[in-house]
């Protein structure tokens, strides 16, 4: 096994990123605790191999964790309340109290002022739809049962759920309403209601960007396809096909993109499908 420090660039990032979303697309991966054994394997040996990097597996499972705990970093700060998000620069704005009150709430949140969290776009596919601790916390309140619940079984709040690549439903427990005078005191939220609306709102805020991140690959991907036609494939020929299954892997379409001649990517379809049902 491999010892000793290692050295990361945003390429070699990229790189270990592109492989760990491959194995997640081959469903090698947990959604509590990421790349299976066999995932990873494939990983550590795909990764020596793009790189020349001798790098171990636990050297690669820090790098795993240490991206993910960047990455929950900044989608806190993202979805906190006072947070400016610029999708020109791809940072998050904020005053000095509010970025001292995150610092002292987090250090690590240093990282990301005034500067945009480096490949988010990918960590999003791979960290977007795991499972977080903010995602099943309680309040001290609660009693037993780990679901989030709001409240008594007769005073439920409103569960949200959002499926990707579906709208948001809103669904309110039915319950028989009591008629109110104009100038009566409105209904005092409970605590326990309370505590759970920034966990589920963070969740919605979530899943919107892991949404906006397939979205995004869904539209590379069809441009990818109009350049095959454009180089002469028919649609619906085997080489059309075997190109949407090459591009389902980002460092695949990254490296078809980079080729100039209509010539070259064509070969570069047909050689890199022949050599992948070689493994």
């Amino acid at each position: 096994m491999a010892t000793g420090r290692t050295y990361w660039d945003n390429d070699t990032t990229k790189i270990f990123l592109d492989l760990c979303i491959a194995e997640k697309e081959k469903l090698n991966f947990n959604f509590k605790k990421g790349l299976t054994k066999a995932g990873w394997n494939n990983v550590y040996r795909n990764f020596r191999q793009q790189t020349g990097r001798a790098y171990g597996s636990k050297q690669l499972q820090n790098k795993f964790h240490s991206l993910k705990r960047l990455y929950k970093v900044w989608r806190r700060l993202k979805n906190a309340t006072g947070a400016r998000w610029d999708n020109t620069t791809g940072t998050i704005a904020g005053d000095e109290d509010w970025w001292q009150a995150r610092i002292a709430d987090n250090p690590e949140a240093q990282q990301l002022r005034n500067r945009p969290l480096a490949n988010w776009h990918e960590l999003t596919i791979l960290f977007g739809s795991m499972d977080t601790e903010e995602g099943d916390m309680l309040c001290a309140d609660d009693i037993g049962d780990r679901t989030p619940s709001g409240g008594s079984e007769g005073n439920r709040a409103p569960i949200l759920e959002d499926n990707v690549g579906q709208s948001s439903v809103v669904r309110v427990a039915q319950r028989p309403r009591k008629e109110q005078m104009v100038d009566s005191i409105p209904p005092k939220r409970t605590k326990n209601t309370e505590c759970h609306v920034e966990p589920i709102s963070e969740s919605m805020l979530e899943s919107r960007n892991e949404t906006s991140a397939i979205r995004q690959e869904q539209d590379e991907v069809t441009e990818l396809l109009q350049v095959v036609e454009k180089d002469g494939v028919d649609q619906g020929s085997e080489l059309y096909f075997i190109a949407t299954e090459l591009f389902r892997l980002p460092a695949r379409r990254a490296a078809f993109r980079s080729i100039r001649a209509p010539a070259n990517r064509i070969a570069w379809l047909r050689w890199t499908w022949d050599n992948t049902r070689k493994k």
